[in-house]
């Protein structure tokens, strides 16, 4: 979010600690060709409800921070099956994508939502033990082969501070941490320039370029807003002892007991202004 040069992570989750990993190549800087014309295939997606297929359109009621103007703005959208002879990102076809931007603002890599994957889920639960066994559980993301996720934040492109308003809020409320992709747009809706992991479990590199951004932009603070319930829980703790042991000035924004239970099995996506009112104390 500030524009730095590129990283050099350490290591990610999963991958070896004693290897460095290369940083996410911008797809426009792809040696291969098929690489390089999937940097604006934006522009194929769909984002009016009423020419989607029944899944995708039902996945968008569900969260109404997916407006045609934020996923406009956010460069997301329904990437249709009949792609017209475009054969460019056939294995997302039929899925929600959200693009990781680089700090610089290039695009990283396209993620694909699954439509059904709620289905998908349920059907995998009712198997019996000893099906689920020969089976791989559905997935919720696809994220491309040789994206190392655990370097990037979704939302780190530091054109975002130029947006009115982004940068007092962030000097007076510090940097504010998330989940998942529907929960940076949706607090971004309501003004708050969140970063999302894309995941409820932060990496090191990732810690390591949040404190990164909170020294540089001169407030050393950070809210942690994971969602508000179980596997929430656990990831904000290890994202609290993380920043606690780097010395910065840490904040756990809700938990199932905060408020008066009130945001008991919340998202962040879901807030309204009242409720962001309640949290931030304005």
């Amino acid at each position: 979010m500030t524009s730095p040069p590129d990283p050099k992570p350490k290591s990610v989750a999963g991958e070896s600690p004693t290897r460095p990993l290369a940083a996410n190549q911008p797809l426009i800087d792809s040696p291969e060709e098929r690489v390089r014309e999937l940097h604006n295939i934006d522009e194929k997606l769909i984002r009016d409800v009423a020419t989607m297929n029944p899944a995708a359109a039902a996945y968008i009621r569900r969260h109404p921070c997916l407006s045609s103007e934020s996923m406009t703005k956010w460069r997301c959208g329904y990437l249709p099956n009949d792609g017209g002879g475009d054969k460019r990102g056939w294995s997302l076809r039929g899925s929600i994508l959200y693009p990781v931007l680089s700090e610089h603002g290039h695009v990283l890599a396209w993620v694909g939502r699954d439509t059904q994957y709620e289905q998908k889920e349920r059907d995998y639960q009712q198997l019996s033990p000893a099906e689920r066994s020969s089976k791989d559980p559905p997935a919720k993301h696809r994220f491309p082969k040789g994206f190392h996720r655990g370097l990037e934040l979704f939302g780190q492109q530091a054109s975002r501070l130029k947006e009115p308003g982004y940068r007092e809020f962030i000097q007076q409320h510090g940097l504010t941490l998330v989940e998942g992709f529907n929960d940076v747009i949706g607090l971004d809706n309501l003004g708050v320039p969140a970063l999302g992991i894309m995941s409820n479990r932060m990496t090191e590199p990732q810690g390591e370029k949040i404190a990164r951004f909170a020294k540089q932009l001169g407030i050393n603070r950070v809210n942690l807003m994971f969602d508000c319930e179980a596997s929430g829980v656990e990831g904000a703790k290890d994202a609290l002892c993380f920043f606690a042991e780097h010395q910065i000035d840490v904040r756990l924004v809700w938990s199932p007991t905060m408020h008066d239970s009130k945001f008991k099995g919340w998202q962040p996506e879901s807030l309204s202004e009242a409720d962001l009112g309640i949290l931030t104390g304005d």
